[in-house]
């Protein structure tokens, strides 16, 4: 499984610090984000593990942690997943040593930052 092959919890854990660290001091997507980033982290923490096949994250469904619902009301613009995908991409070349699985890893994510942006957007138009 990916989680593994990305290195299991404490890999997941160090990227998503270091992606924060990054994001928290980004001029273009630090707007988007709350004050507090414990909760935002956290949150990364258990989709990463989650989307890379790691321990259930989640004992149900809740449409509420539904990716397009989490974002649909921010402002995300084409612009901010750019650079979401570019600090990410950069973030996992850093913290993740098999190039395999960076490389999944990180096309599983522009699949993800395309979806978000695509839901975005439409809210946006209505």
């Amino acid at each position: 499984m990916l989680y593994e092959e990305l290195g299991g919890h404490a890999t997941v854990e160090r990227l998503v610090q270091c992606f924060y660290d990054r994001v928290y001091e980004d001029d273009v997507l630090r707007p988007l984000f709350p004050p507090d980033r414990t909760h935002v982290e956290h949150a990364q923490i258990k989709f990463l593990t989650q989307l890379t096949g790691g321990p259930k994250q989640y004992d149900s469904y809740d449409p509420r942690l539904n990716l397009a619902m989490i974002h649909r009301l921010l402002p995300i613009q084409h612009t901010h997943a750019l650079r979401w995908i570019e600090l990410m991409t950069l973030t996992i070349k850093e913290t993740v040593p098999d190039p395999d699985a960076r490389d999944r890893l990180t096309e599983r994510l522009q699949i993800g930052a395309a979806n978000v942006l695509r839901i975005c957007e439409a809210h946006q138009s209505e």
